[in-house]
């Protein structure tokens, strides 16, 4: 997809809706205003266009229901919000679909696949081992951002806040880390 492609333009629709006329202008200046951000926020989640487009359309119509919200700064929270909530929605149904498409394994082969050989199991204890003390021997500032990072799954901007550093530092310690685990453990990629 070329990045001319990947523009998002707003669809030429008027808003017709059950609102007075005092919060009509409010919804479609929410609407113009966030319909763009928000089809990207969704598209980067779910990978999909028009899944995209109508889940932020789902969403505009489920905005319309709060009329109390009165400002354009908390109608794009509630918005962004009633979007996240659709995706899960969305989410949990596709599970719940394929759950009921599963063809259960024979007992035998499920036993087989949940059971590693002694020697892998040692192996791999012996690599998260090696693992845990690399990452103890990280220096403080460093072990700090990549724990937060990777086993409290914090956004960097949030780290960079709590840790009272930039998000460029936060980027140079993650990398830093990654490289000092590789070295001591190796890449398990290959």
């Amino acid at each position: 997809m070329s990045r001319r492609a990947a523009v998002i333009s707003e669809p030429d629709i008027a808003i017709e809706s059950p609102l007075d006329h005092e919060a009509q202008p409010l919804f479609e200046a929410a609407f113009r205003e966030h319909y763009t951000p928000l089809v990207q926020y969704l598209r980067r989640r779910i990978g999909c266009e028009s899944e995209a487009r109508d889940l932020a359309q789902d969403a505009y119509v489920r905005l319309l229901r709060y009329r109390e919200n009165q400002n354009l700064e908390s109608l794009k929270a509630l918005l962004f919000r009633i979007a996240t909530n659709l995706m899960g929605m969305r989410s949990r149904r596709a599970r719940a679909r394929r759950w009921n498409e599963h063809q259960p394994m024979d007992e035998e082969l499920i036993v087989a696949a949940d059971s590693p050989s002694q020697e892998q199991q040692l192996g791999d204890q012996q690599q998260l081992d090696r693992l845990m003390a690399a990452i103890q021997r990280l220096p403080n500032k460093c072990r700090q951002v990549f724990v937060l990072s990777r086993f409290h799954d914090m956004a960097y901007p949030e780290i960079a806040t709590r840790c009272g550093i930039s998000v460029k530092m936060v980027e140079k310690h993650i990398t830093k880390a990654l490289a000092i685990c590789r070295a001591e453990v190796g890449d398990s990629r290959s």
